[in-house]
């Protein structure tokens, strides 16, 4: 794949993160992606256990909407630095009930393509800022 094909497809593939997109996944990932962050417990393992993990993460972010900041191409792979934005209506999350306070959280994916789709996503997101702005620190 090109560098401008690589660039293009992980721009619309991050875009999964955003809420009611989360049928993307079946046009942009293989069938056994594997899903890593810093922040889940484990590794997720094909479309549906991912799905069900954006579906929970959307629960708590109805209005999620993730922007693209920078996509750095290389060879099957690219890097992606992009910022969500949401509102937490519902659920606990470190410990604070919903509050409808509105966080923007930055974070920086790696994504592998195989066949023109994601094999492979393994991610850092910055949970201290999300955790300052819900109010978890005093």
């Amino acid at each position: 794949m090109s560098d401008q094909e690589i660039t293009r497809l992980a721009a619309e593939y991050m875009q999964i993160w955003s809420a009611g997109q989360e049928d993307l996944l079946n046009q942009y990932a293989s069938s056994n992606i594997e899903v890593e962050y810093t922040h889940f417990d484990k590794v997720y393992r094909g479309i549906e256990d991912y799905k069900q993990m954006l579906v929970m993460t959307h629960n708590y972010f109805p209005d999620m909407v993730i922007s693209v900041n920078d996509v750095i191409p290389a060879a099957n792979r690219a890097t992606v630095d992009w910022m969500y934005s949401g509102t937490h209506q519902s659920g606990y999350l470190f410990g604070v009930e919903a509050s409808g306070q509105t966080v923007r959280v930055h974070g920086l994916t790696v994504l592998n393509f195989q066949d023109g789709k994601v094999i492979k996503e393994k991610g850092l997101v910055d949970n201290l800022a999300l955790m300052m702005q819900l109010g978890v620190f005093s």
